[in-house]
């Protein structure tokens, strides 16, 4: 029996696991609340119920880029919409029983929620939620293209308002118990003086970050794909890095707890949030391709890596790398000659290593080195390495060799410098050069 503690209490509600639905089609009714259970979720974010009267959608709504090859296979876009039915039949028919499969399983409940810029509708829908069994809501501000479906300031457009979302946080605060948590556009900007404002306003908790737009055009028969004009959801991990940079970001800024959304795909991905500080995940475009089988996955694999690494709860790791990862490279902190004189005036001391035991003879580092660093000898089995006056040690070998062959080493001792794991060596921490004491002089450590 696992010794390890996955459980995550955040704003006074305890969640038996870090991971959950994010808001979608996975959850619109108790089936989908059913199915999410028996696969393991820790929390259960419901699709976005709006007083709008905007509740249909074009079938299909739904459009993937495999077709369209690497780099795009796991990205598409969707003309999906809020929940079709009405706020109070939604709360009167569905949520009774969607809150005790909750509840009974030990789960909480956060119903997302979308209104206009009146916070008198938030109000009404935020009662009404929390009447019929809501453990917490999620506010709607990012829907990418909510406006131009209901004809009105709605999603990202109202959540570009500062003073509007304001408003909306501080009259909800007023009239409901439970915690609510406002979802941050990945496009919006400013967005540090936006959460700073949503933190103010009295915000429990951000969930970051909802999904831009895009398109793709079809060559062949020389029209858009699939659907009109710029289509939200734009899905696929390659939200990932984006995301994570901007939770970093405002945790340098912000107290209040960010919930981690965008691009997991893989177990490590939501181990990744956790590490810069984020409690909770969520997760939609992954399960949506994979099934919902995909979270007793990721539930497993963060459980496995915490037996792994010999952590017995969440707490012992969530934010164990944000301190390094807010910092910048500055040349105050890293000792780096700038400017970096070129190599034909001075060669790098930093070189690449190849280990020709890994090494498949692809001939991709020939082809990609723009310095003309390497040369393939199939027939004799070697790859020539000819980094005098040439390599800059930019680190492009290590990270594109297929097999992982290289390793960039200095010269002058032999110290590995990057293999592709962790910090590159100017970037740690026992290399930086900290700024100097006026009474010492430089102190270099």
């Amino acid at each position: 029996m696992s010794k390890v503690d996955l459980s995550v209490t955040v704003k006074g509600v305890t969640f038996p696991n870090p991971v959950m639905p994010g808001s979608s089609d996975l959850v619109c009714d108790d089936t989908g609340v059913v199915r999410c259970l028996k696969s393991g979720v820790g929390g259960i974010v419901t699709k976005t119920v709006t007083s709008t009267a905007f509740r249909t959608k074009a079938r299909p709504y739904h459009f993937y880029f495999r077709r369209f090859g690497l780099g795009l296979n796991r990205n598409w876009i969707s003309k999906g919409s809020v929940d079709v039915k009405d706020p109070e039949v939604y709360a009167e028919k569905h949520m009774p029983t969607m809150a005790r499969h909750c509840h009974d399983a030990g789960v909480p409940l956060i119903v997302s929620i979308m209104c206009s810029v009146d916070p008198e509708e938030w109000v009404r829908e935020g009662r009404r939620f929390q009447d019929a069994g809501a453990d917490m809501l999620e506010l709607n501000l990012s829907c990418p293209h909510a406006s131009f479906q209901t004809g009105q300031l709605s999603g990202r457009t109202l959540g570009e308002d500062p003073d509007a979302v304001a408003a909306i946080i501080k009259r909800l605060k007023e009239t409901v118990s439970i915690p609510i948590m406002p979802k941050l556009s990945i496009t919006l900007g400013p967005f540090l003086h936006h959460v700073k404002r949503w933190e103010e306003a009295g915000a429990d908790l951000i969930c970051a970050h909802n999904t831009t737009y895009g398109m793709m055009i079809d060559i062949e028969t020389e029209l858009p794909f699939g659907t009109l004009g710029a289509g939200g959801y734009l899905m696929g991990r390659s939200m990932l890095p984006w995301s994570l940079a901007r939770v970093v970001e405002m945790r340098r800024e912000i107290s209040v707890p960010i919930v981690g959304v965008g691009g997991i795909y893989e177990p490590m991905d939501a181990i990744m949030y956790m590490l810069l500080g984020s409690p909770l995940v969520q997760i939609a475009s992954a399960a949506m391709e994979h099934g919902t089988k995909f979270f007793k996955r990721t539930v497993n694999g963060i459980e496995a890596w915490m037996e792994r690494k010999g952590y017995s709860s969440v707490d012992e790791f969530v934010g164990k790398a944000f301190p390094l990862a807010s910092l910048d490279a500055t040349q105050e902190l890293i000792s780096m000659e700038r400017p970096f004189p070129p190599p034909q005036e001075q060669s790098s001391h930093v070189i690449p290593l190849v280990d020709m035991a890994k090494c498949t003879l692809c001939g991709k580092c020939q082809d990609f080195c723009v310095e003309e660093v390497f040369t393939v000898n199939r027939a004799e089995r070697t790859v020539l390495v000819d980094h005098a006056g040439k390599c800059t040690g930019c680190g492009d070998c290590v990270g594109w060799c297929p097999p992982y062959a290289f390793t960039l080493i200095d010269d002058r001792t032999g110290d590995v410098v990057w293999d592709n794991q962790g910090l590159a060596k100017p970037y740690r921490p026992e290399n930086w050069k900290k700024k100097p004491d006026p009474a010492t002089g430089p102190v270099i450590t």
